[in-house]
């Protein structure tokens, strides 16, 4: 699940960006466009900069097949089913507060079998 999901991940951020460098590429378009474009791609590279550096952590903190998805100011994680104890839980919440710098509140983390429901 997680090979694919990250795969799945890449492939529409691949397709974000080409799409944003048609717009930067675009002489009709407006500077303004341009600008906001480009702080868009910024803004994407920052996203999979912070999911990646999460994900490394927590697989090597023992949490492989780990799935992190930020949007916005929110993180989601999915997680293997048999990686969810409260004491597992705390330890992914807090990788993922300090290496995203989403708040606790706002981390929700699913079991994979909740996840694909």
């Amino acid at each position: 699940f997680a090979g694919e999901a990250k795969l799945t991940r890449e492939q529409v951020r691949s397709q974000n960006k080409e799409n944003l460098m048609q717009i930067i590429d675009n002489p009709d378009v407006s500077e303004e466009q341009k600008a906001e474009a480009v702080s868009s791609m910024v803004t994407l590279s920052e996203t999979a900069e912070r999911e990646s550096a999460a994900e490394v952590l927590l697989e090597s903190k023992g949490f492989p097949d780990v799935v992190v998805n930020l949007t916005g100011n929110s993180a989601d994680v999915v997680v293997p089913d048999d990686q969810l104890d409260d004491t597992s839980r705390a330890q992914i919440e807090d990788i993922v507060k300090r290496k995203t710098e989403v708040a606790p509140e706002n981390i929700v983390i699913t079991p994979l079998s909740q996840a694909s429901e």
